[in-house]
């Protein structure tokens, strides 16, 4: 899009016109008259968005699946050259169309790396899924002794049905095939052998089952504690505070996404639909963006938004739009079938729109805000007025083209309209639509929140949600919470004492520890529009590797005993926290690490070396214990010959 706003402004020095066009869009008071104004500009300067996406094609299927062959044969497998093979034959699966003999030859091929690395339930998929449609029959063969051995490892009963498939597609091979001499002598050695139930290898992406933290609700905010309360005013705008005493450790909500949206580098390991990790995924049928970890999944996106987001988002994404993009357009889909139509869309948000009182904007009409209506999502901050017109206009620049693509490729407007922006400018439902876009293209960045997951040692993001409540929490350079996700929730924790009165505090990505005072200050005042006068930044905290330690800090030598005794396990919990195993003592570790919080809070002064690292390895210890989110990277079996 860089390219496109370019083309735009030269065409407009060109004709002298670049002060006066900024000057007329300054005075806009709304972001529908953003939009027409925009649309009117790109169709006097003719400029008309051309992409097409990246469609199905099966030239490009075959080249990626030649590529992941290579990989594969390339010598000793190890974990990392497996995992390249396995997403060049997911590619593959991405761009072969449906149904055809390039889909059925990547699944069948990423099936065999699956065996290697462990998966062997997920190979099993993808062998089904080869011989449900084109594969070859003299192929067949070899595919369901792989799954005969799968089902071997997993104990499963299916192992004589599937000895006698692989004994069919054996006699219908050609005498003259060299591999059949090969398949038969494996079919015969696996007839000898007994099926056995017990598997020593792990199968990674067990279903979890533990159920979510249960509290007192919130009369006013029924996915949080009622030990919190909104409040507003001039200084703090909306804010959270605690109607009483909260411990550390105490959950104080539990809040389920309005709507989510997986990052897009993450759409061949993830699941579109549920964001969970899946190293078999399956593709649209129709487009070579959207991924999933099954046909249920697929079919209820498609349902959600994905009939509507198919034909637009590769096309947006050879435009190098941005995941916020993509998640301003999915929130305005899911608020229009919310609502049921524009009319009734129109009534519901223009009752938000009058609405006088600040901290209540966006609550229902019952008096509460609930998480799963669209009014919650449209009632936070957009900082318009905060915003400057060079950003105002990207983002207008931007709504107009994914505006094009939803008009002229979809049919949320009742039919596919003309590739005519004169018409499209003068539809009164696609400008309103575009508004809305415009409108989260101003919302999410200052109020939607990453789902992360573990990596190892790394926390990275998974996907975006919009969190109304949780967007309501101000931002400190040292949150006194914790968000921690899980499959479909973020549960929040408090990570510090808090008294009766005070705010609970988040932070937006910019910490003491890590960033110096001027550089978190600058970025929160570019994204998030305010000068943070958090307590870390009065002070002007250090970072980390200028932290003091209680032994520094503290003279009373009574607090620095009591303080030493707290800490007496913690290089075992450090080392525990590194590992990243689970066990039946997760519990006692993270009870102990609370009890090491309340001891250095109540006789070290912040900022102290020892609490940022309980308050580092809590962190951990409840990602590890708690469904927390986890990319775990399978490893090469020793079944391999």
């Amino acid at each position: 899009m860089n390219e496109v706003q370019d083309m735009l402004n030269a065409k407009m020095v060109v004709k002298g016109k670049s002060f006066e066009i900024s000057h007329q869009f300054m005075k806009l008071k709304t972001d529908e008259e953003r939009i027409i104004f925009t649309l009117n500009l790109l169709q006097e300067y003719n400029v008309f968005p051309t992409k097409t996406g990246m469609p199905k094609n099966a030239k490009e299927s075959e080249k990626l699946r030649e590529q992941g062959n290579a990989v594969f044969v390339s010598g000793t497998l190890q974990s990392k050259t497996c995992i390249s093979a396995l997403q060049l034959y997911t590619k593959s699966i991405t761009f072969a169309p449906y149904p055809s003999e390039q889909l059925a030859l990547g699944y069948a091929n990423r099936s065999a790396v699956l065996f290697q690395l462990g998966l062997h339930s997920e190979c099993i998929q993808d062998i089904d899924r080869a011989l449900a449609i084109n594969y070859p029959d003299n192929l067949r063969a070899k595919l369901c002794l792989r799954k005969t051995e799968c089902l071997m490892i997993l104990g499963d009963r299916r192992v004589e049905n599937t000895l006698e498939e692989a004994q069919h597609w054996l006699n219908k091979m050609s005498l003259s095939d060299t591999n059949r001499e090969k398949l038969k002598t494996k079919l015969d050695t696996l007839h000898n052998k007994s099926v056995k139930t017990v598997s020593a290898n792990k199968e990674i992406n067990a279903p979890k089952s533990s159920s979510l933290p249960t509290f007192e609700r919130n009369d006013e905010v029924p996915c949080a504690s009622s030990a919190l309360a909104v409040k507003y005013n001039e200084r703090y705008g909306r804010h959270v505070v605690a109607t009483r005493d909260i411990n550390p450790g105490e959950v104080i909500a539990v809040e389920q996404p309005y709507s989510r949206i997986l990052l897009s580098e993450n759409v061949q390991t993830h699941c579109s639909n549920c964001l969970e990790v899946c190293w078999a995924n399956i593709p649209c049928n129709y487009c070579t963006y959207a991924m999933y970890c099954s046909e249920k999944c697929r079919d209820v996106e498609w349902k959600k938004c994905h009939d509507i987001e198919c034909p637009v988002f590769p096309a947006l994404m050879e435009y190098d739009f941005y995941n916020l993009d993509l998640f301003s357009m999915r929130l305005a889909v899911f608020a229009l079938r919310e609502a049921g139509g524009f009319t009734e869309l129109r009534t519901m948000l223009k009752e938000v729109d009058e609405h006088n009182d600040p901290r209540t904007k966006g609550f229902s009409r019952d008096g509460k805000l609930h998480n799963d209506r669209y009014i919650s999502v449209y009632g936070l901050t957009t900082n318009t007025e905060k915003r400057s017109v060079p950003d105002l206009f990207k983002r207008a620049l931007n709504t107009c083209f994914i505006l094009y693509f939803i008009a002229t490729r979809t049919v949320m407007f009742g039919a596919k309209l003309p590739e005519d922006l004169s018409v499209l400018v003068k539809n009164n439902d696609v400008t309103f639509f575009g508004n809305l876009i415009l409108r989260h293209q101003q919302i999410i960045p200052c109020n939607m929140h990453t789902f992360g997951e573990l990596q190892g040692l790394e926390y990275t993001d998974r996907g975006i949600g919009a969190l109304p409540f949780l967007s309501l929490f101000n931002h400190s350079c040292s949150a006194n919470i914790l968000r921690h996700s899980r499959s479909k929730h973020e549960v929040i924790y408090t990570l510090y004492p808090i008294r009766k009165g005070e705010q609970l505090l988040d932070n937006y990505g910019k910490h003491h520890a890590i960033m110096p005072k001027a550089t978190r200050q600058q970025k929160l005042l570019k994204q998030y529009h305010f000068v943070c006068d958090c307590v870390p930044c009065q002070e002007d905290w250090p970072l980390y590797v200028g932290l003091q330690s209680y032994k520094i800090l503290v003279s009373n030598p009574l607090a620095r005993a009591r303080i030493e005794k707290a800490l007496k396990k913690y290089p075992e919990y450090v080392d525990f926290a590194m590992v990243g195993k689970i066990n039946d003592n997760n519990h006692t570790v993270i009870k102990d690490l609370l009890e090491m919080v309340k001891v250095l809070y109540d006789y070290a002064p912040l900022p102290c070396e020892e609490m940022c690292n309980v308050i580092e390895t809590l962190k951990r210890i409840y990602d590890l214990n708690f469904d927390g989110n986890i990319m775990e990277i399978p490893q090469v079996q020793a079944h391999r010959k």
